[in-house]
């Protein structure tokens, strides 16, 4: 293998010294023109490439920030990945990406594999850390902000969604068109966001005098196929709800095309409303309720924090931080009153 270019084959074929070469890379120091110019032609001919790496070493900080994310199949996931890295790239910072699938092997060798990359800061949607990870986490004095998630204990800056008020404003909307029976089906509980969702479902029904039966009520993984058994389960009910809360759109496809297969349509035979809005939801026939979350609002905000963190301009903040992103109701014709001849309960 041919050995890298490095700054002394450019100063030998410019006929200059290395720190000349150095202050020509870095645009600093005075340099004449016609020696930064037979740089620059050294450089395009020989076509270096700076060793950030090395760099980062000397400068003490690597300009790279890890992202941690459970699902790269997940369109919300994948737009906030997205924004992240347009945020940071306008910020000078490259971003390295990791997937976990929500298994927490796969997350703790991410997260150590990105500490052994020196990046200069993480932001993590966090799986099921435990407390070995998070000592050796807090040891390395990595600046990190949990998105979407927070970890047990609230022990790193978070950037969240009001999962609670806007699980508990969707299932308000469901009881104020006459629905009493409605199911709900939300992912695994050992997750905050999830847990807050559930938590106001729950407190909408009991504040409404209206006692939440269990087999209504579906939790489990944040997949397509559990969204279709679990539609399956609750449309097997006698009698089945007459309105449906998903609280992910990662479970809505799933969902949709179980009520597809019954011939069940929305919302003449039963409403529909989902926690996060997706582009199709609008377009779908009927265009689907959703509380809009905002992805760019997120991104935005712990982008803004973790770079407050990493150059010390946070003197102001609380450790740690927490901040919630509001939620917009968005009211489209999938909910209408239940049916006539249905038992409501």
């Amino acid at each position: 293998m041919r050995k890298r270019v490095g700054l002394r084959e450019v100063a030998k074929a410019a006929q200059t010294s290395i720190a000349t070469v150095s202050r020509v890379l870095n645009n600093t120091g005075y340099v004449s023109e016609e020696s930064r110019q037979r740089v620059l032609e050294a450089v395009r001919q020989l076509n270096y490439q700076p060793n950030l790496r090395a760099k980062g070493l000397r400068q003490r900080y690597s300009r790279t920030i890890g992202l941690i994310i459970p699902n790269l199949l997940n369109a919300y996931y994948t737009a906030l990945a997205d924004q992240i890295s347009l945020l940071l790239h306008q910020e000078g910072f490259q971003l390295l990406l990791s997937s976990t699938r929500d298994e927490v092997e796969i997350e703790r060798n991410a997260l150590q594999k990105l500490i052994g990359h020196d990046v200069d800061g993480l932001i993590w949607v966090p799986t099921a850390p435990d407390e070995q990870l998070l000592e050796h986490l807090y040891s390395q004095h990595i600046p990190t902000v949990c998105i979407v998630r927070q970890v047990r204990g609230g022990r790193l800056d978070a950037i969240v969604f009001e999962d609670f008020k806007g699980a508990k404003a969707a299932t308000q909307a469901l009881l104020k068109a006459g629905h009493r029976r409605i199911g709900y089906i939300g992912g695994d509980v050992c997750y905050s966001s999830n847990y807050d969702r559930w938590q106001g479902f729950l407190q909408a029904m009991q504040e409404a005098g209206i006692p939440t039966d269990e087999c209504c009520v579906r939790l489990g993984a944040l997949r397509s196929e559990w969204g279709a058994k679990a539609a399956n389960e609750l449309l097997s009910l006698k009698p089945p709800p007459t309105a449906l809360f998903v609280a992910s759109n990662a479970i809505m496809p799933g969902v949709i095309k179980t009520l597809r297969a019954h011939g069940i349509e929305i919302p003449r035979h039963i409403s529909l409303i989902c926690f996060d809005d997706l582009d199709w939801f609008s377009f779908s026939q009927p265009p689907i309720s959703a509380v809009a979350t905002s992805h760019t609002h997120l991104a935005q905000a712990c982008v803004e924090l973790l770079l407050r963190r990493i150059h010390g301009e946070d003197e102001d903040l609380p450790q740690p931080y927490l901040r919630q992103i509001s939620f917009e109701l968005v009211l489209r014709a999938s909910i209408a009153p239940p049916p006539q001849n249905q038992n409501t309960g």
